[in-house]
C-alpha cells in the first residue's frame, strides 16, 4: 500500500509500508495524556529528528489525534497568543515628553526587536538626538568607529566589550540618557557561546555602568530577563543577566549622578526564538520538534515592553534600584499548543516528537518561587521574596519592586574570579559554567541570609511540599541547587546572628 509522506513536504514521496497501516496498528485515543505518552513510547525524548517514513506516519497520526483532541477542547480555533499582540499598558507620556524632548538619548542594542520599537517611541517622544550602539553588523570584525546617520539617528556598529570603542561614542555625542539593552539573549545559544554570553552580559555590562558614571549619565535603565527572578540558577544567560541586576544594584547605590532603573522582561511574542523555530519547520514541512509537554511560555509584546522601558525611566529614583514588569501577563500557554496551531494552519501532515529540554531550557518551575500567602498575586517575572516589597503601580498596569540588599564584597570578589577566568584564553566553556553557576549561589546565599529566617522557610516549605512533587512529577533531587541555597543562607544568617550577639 502506498502513503505520501516526506520529511521536507509530506504530499511529495510515495512510501511503502512493509506491515499494517498507522491506524491498524495503533490505537485510537481519547485523552491528551494517553496521545503524548503514546508518541514518546513511539519514539522516545531524543535530540535526533525521527527520519524512517514508517514511523514518521505514526507519528502523524497520533499528532492528528492529538489535534483532534484539543479542538474538542474547544482550542486551536485561533492563535494562542491573539490576545498578547494586541495588549497594551498605560504610558506616562507626557513626563517622559517633558524629560526626553531635544536630548541626546543612548539606546545599546538598539537595531534590535525592542530597541528599534524603543527608538521609534522615542522620536516621537521628542529626543533631539538618538546614538545607537549595536553588535549586529559587527559579527567576526571589530567595531566600526563611524556611524551610519538617517535623520537625528545614529547607528555605531560597536560591540559593549569594547571598552575604548564605546567610550569614543559617549566621548562624542555626549548622550544624557541611556538605555542599555545589549546582551545575548538566546537561552540554547547562551549554552553554546558560554564564553561571549558571559563576556557581554557581565563585562559589557560593566563597561556600560562605568562609562555612565565617567561621564555623568543622568538616568541609565536596564532590560533584564524574568528568568533573573529564579533563586539560583545554572543556565548561562539566566545566570549572567542575574548577575548584571547585581551589577545595577551595586551601582545604585553609589553616590554618582547617574540615576537607575530597571524592567524584567519575559517572552517577547514580536521576536519569538520558539514561534520562529515552529514556523520555519511548518513552512518546510518538517517535523516539529517539542522540548517536552507542559512547558508553558508567558508572553508580552513588544509595544508592553517599550512603555515599561520608558516607565521605568520616569519612575526611577537615586540610591535605590527598582524593577518593574508587567502586572497582568495572562495565562501561561503551552508550547505544544503553538506547535499544534500553526500545524494545523498550514493544512499540511507534519508530525510532532518531543526531543527533551535542552541544555538552557532545562530548569524545572519551583513551587517556592510563588508566595503562596497571597497565590492570585502571584506572577512569574518575581519570586515570593522579591514580592514581599512590590507595589501595583496607580495605573494598575506594572509592578514596582525594590532590589533585595546584597554584600558588595561578596560581589566584588566573585567579579575578580570570573574576569580571571574569561582572561585566560585556555579556560574551557565548561569551567566557566561552573564558576558562573557558583557565582550566583554564593551571591544569592549572601542575599537571602539577610532575609528573615522565617520567610526562607515559608519558601522551603512551598517549594519542597511532597504532594505537589508528586503531581508535578518532579523530585527534591531536581531542585537541589535551590534548597542547598537556603540551607546555606539559613546557615550563613545563624553565623551572623551569633557573631552580632557576642
Amino acid at each position: 500500500m502506498k502513503r505520501h509522506l516526506n520529511t521536507t513536504d509530506p504530499r511529495d514521496i510515495s512510501i511503502t509500508y512493509a506491515g499494517e497501516e498507522p491506524s491498524q496498528a495503533l490505537p485510537k485515543l481519547d485523552t491528551r495524556m494517553d496521545i503524548i505518552h503514546a508518541i514518546q513510547q513511539l519514539y522516545p525524548p531524543s535530540p535526533n529528528v525521527p527520519s524512517d517514513p514508517v514511523m514518521l506516519e505514526k507519528l502523524w497520526y497520533l499528532t492528528e489525534q492529538l489535534i483532534r483532541v484539543y479542538q474538542s477542547a474547544g482550542q486551536l480555533h485561533e492563535d494562542p497568543f491573539a490576545d498578547v499582540y494586541s495588549r497594551n499598558i498605560f504610558l506616562y507620556e507626557a513626563e517622559a515628553a517633558q524629560e526626553l524632548k531635544d536630548q541626546v538619548v543612548l539606546v545599546t542594542g538598539g537595531e534590535g526587536c525592542v530597541g528599534t520599537r524603543l527608538i521609534q517611541k522615542l522620536q516621537q517622544l521628542g529626543v533631539g538626538k538618538i546614538v545607537s550602539v549595536d553588535f549586529a553588523r559587527c559579527y567576526q570584525q571589530a567595531s566600526q568607529p563611524e556611524p551610519r546617520v538617517d535623520g537625528n539617528r545614529l547607528d555605531y556598529a560597536i560591540d559593549i566589550r569594547d571598552l575604548a570603542a564605546l567610550e569614543k561614542v559617549f566621548i562624542n555625542e555626549k548622550p544624557r540618557f541611556v538605555f542599555h539593552l545589549a546582551a545575548q539573549r538566546l537561552p540554547s545559544l547562551g549554552e553554546k557561546l558560554v564564553r561571549q554570553t558571559i563576556s557581554t552580559n557581565l563585562f559589557g555590562t560593566q563597561n556600560v555602568i562605568a562609562l555612565c558614571e565617567k561621564y555623568g549619565i543622568e538616568k541609565c535603565i536596564f532590560s533584564s530577563t524574568g528568568k533573573a527572578s529564579r533563586y539560583t540558577t545554572t543556565e548561562v544567560y539566566a545566570a549572567s543577566k542575574k548577575v548584571a541586576e547585581w551589577l545595577f544594584e551595586q551601582a545604585s547605590r553609589k553616590q554618582t549622578a547617574t540615576t537607575y532603573g530597571m524592567v524584567r522582561f519575559t517572552h517577547m511574542l514580536d521576536n519569538s526564538a520558539v514561534s520562529e523555530q515552529y514556523d520555519e519547520k511548518v513552512a518546510e514541512g518538517k517535523v516539529v520538534n517539542i522540548h517536552a509537554p507542559n512547558k508553558f511560555l508567558l508572553a508580552q509584546n513588544s509595544g508592553e515592553a517599550v512603555h515599561l522601558l520608558i516607565n521605568s525611566f520616569v519612575t526611577a529614583n537615586p540610591n535605590q534600584l527598582e524593577f518593574v514588569l508587567c502586572y497582568n501577563l495572562g495565562w501561561p500557554v503551552e508550547t505544544l499548543e503553538i506547535a499544534l496551531y500553526k500545524i494545523l494552519r498550514s493544512g499540511n501532515k507534519i508530525p510532532i516528537y518531543f526531543q527533551g529540554s535542552p541544555v538552557g531550557y532545562s530548569e524545572g518551575f519551583f513551587r517556592g518561587q510563588v508566595n503562596w500567602d497571597s497565590p492570585t498575586s502571584a506572577n512569574m517575572l518575581i519570586n515570593a521574596i522579591e514580592s514581599l516589597g512590590s507595589r501595583v503601580d496607580p495605573s494598575g498596569d506594572f509592578i514596582i519592586s525594590p532590589t533585595l540588599p546584597m554584600d558588595e564584597q561578596v560581589l566584588n570578589n566573585q567579579l575578580e574570579k570570573m574576569a580571571a577566568l574569561l582572561n585566560d584564553s585556555q579556560t574551557e566553556d565548561a569551567k566557566l559554567k561552573a564558576a558562573l553557576g557558583e557565582f550566583v549561589q554564593t551571591m544569592a546565599c549572601s542575599i537571602y541570609a539577610q532575609v528573615p529566617q522565617e520567610q526562607i522557610l515559608k519558601v522551603l516549605q512551598w517549594g519542597t511540599d511532597p504532594n505537589y512533587l508528586e503531581v508535578d512529577g518532579t523530585t527534591l533531587d531536581s531542585h537541589r541547587n535551590t534548597i542547598r541555597l537556603f540551607i546555606d543562607s539559613l546557615a550563613l544568617s545563624q553565623r551572623s546572628n551569633a557573631s552580632a550577639g557576642a
